[in-house]
């Protein structure tokens, strides 16, 4: 077996050397290369997750945050109109008052001064024209009359009271109502357009009494039970006819209640009287849109609302237990005092 020499290796030793170098040097290059472009190809990684993210947050994106000038400016929009359609339902309300104030015949220091010249006109005058009408008109069955008569027997009874000099004073204001009621009612009579007919100027009695009252120098408690005293008179005269017939009275327990018709007539007469006040007789109409738009309620409207409420929580509750059939006294005396009606 050959012997290796040692000087041969050490010859050999610069040629591997220089052999292995290049390979080297190529693995150094390559690894190089390699390092170089790892970053490249994590920086397109970073950027590509990058623009993942910013695309998940504009896809999650908060819809009130990114219309919140629409809703800010929608907002102060339905404001605006708000207070714009309050404005004019308000302004609607308050002309039509004015109109009314303007078109009252009477002003409420007119019936002031009326009731303060007539201070001799008391509670005992009042029943004693009161049981004249009941002889001479309602044991006969008549519950209307003309304005003449009316004041025929007032003006008789008042004398008899206190002497010839004793009359209404100021008679020229209870005059203004009377007449007016009568042209009012001569234009809703359609059978009388080119004239009215005999025995047409009749009044119901309820209407004569309310304008009386007017110049009846009382408390309030007084004037509301008088008025309730005249809506009874009717019951009085159907148990006269009733009792003229040979009938049996009846029995029912109503008969000393008004009824809801002639509490609703009562409180028209006061409306025809100018004894209610202008805004209690304004109701809503139908008509909504753009804006509420208000009228001058009718007695039966006005009645109605006073004893069944109106308007729900923002509005009136009903006065009386029962929001329709007979009325007490106590129940007319609430009808009066509420805001729905507002007498004096």
């Amino acid at each position: 077996m050959p012997s290796t020499n040692p000087n041969d290796l050490a010859a050999s030793s610069p040629n591997t050397i220089a052999r292995s170098q290049p390979r080297l040097c190529f693995s150094t290059v390559a690894t190089t290369t390699t390092n170089t472009s790892s970053p490249s190809s994590s920086n397109e990684s970073t950027s590509s997750t990058n623009n993942k993210k910013e695309k998940d947050k504009k896809d999650d994106s908060n819809i009130f945050l990114d219309n919140l000038g629409k809703i800010f400016l929608s907002s102060i929009g339905l404001v605006l109109l708000f207070l714009l359609r309050s404005t004019k339902s308000n302004n609607s309300r308050v002309a039509l008052r004015e109109e009314m104030e303007n078109a009252a015949l009477l002003d409420p220091l007119e019936i002031e001064d009326l009731r303060c010249a007539n201070s001799d006109f008391t509670m005992e005058v009042w029943n004693t024209i009161v049981e004249e009408i009941k002889n001479e008109f309602v044991a006969r069955g008549i519950s209307s009359m003309t304005y003449p008569q009316f004041l025929s027997l007032v003006m008789r009874v008042m004398k008899d009271v206190k002497g010839e000099g004793f009359t209404v004073q100021m008679g020229h204001l209870m005059d203004r109502v009377v007449i007016a009621e009568l042209e009012r009612r001569r234009e809703g009579n359609d059978d009388n357009a080119a004239g009215h007919q005999e025995g047409s100027d009749e009044l119901p009695l309820s209407f004569l009494l309310a304008s009386l009252s007017l110049a009846l120098n009382s408390s309030v408690a007084d004037r509301i039970r008088v008025l309730y005293d005249s809506m009874l008179i009717g019951n009085e005269m159907n148990s006269s006819s009733s009792s003229s017939e040979g009938q049996e009275e009846s029995t029912n327990t109503n008969n000393n209640d008004a009824s809801k018709e002639q509490v609703e007539e009562m409180i028209q007469n006061l409306q025809s009287t100018c004894q209610l006040v202008p805004d209690a007789q304004i109701v809503e109409t139908n008509s909504k849109v753009p804006y509420q738009t208000f009228r001058v309620g009718t007695g039966s409207e006005l009645a109605q609302r006073a004893r069944e409420g109106y308007g729900g929580k923002k509005g009136s509750q009903g006065v009386t237990r029962d929001g329709d059939g007979p009325v007490t006294l106590e129940d007319f005396h609430a009808i009066l005092k509420s805001r729905t009606v507002c007498a004096w």
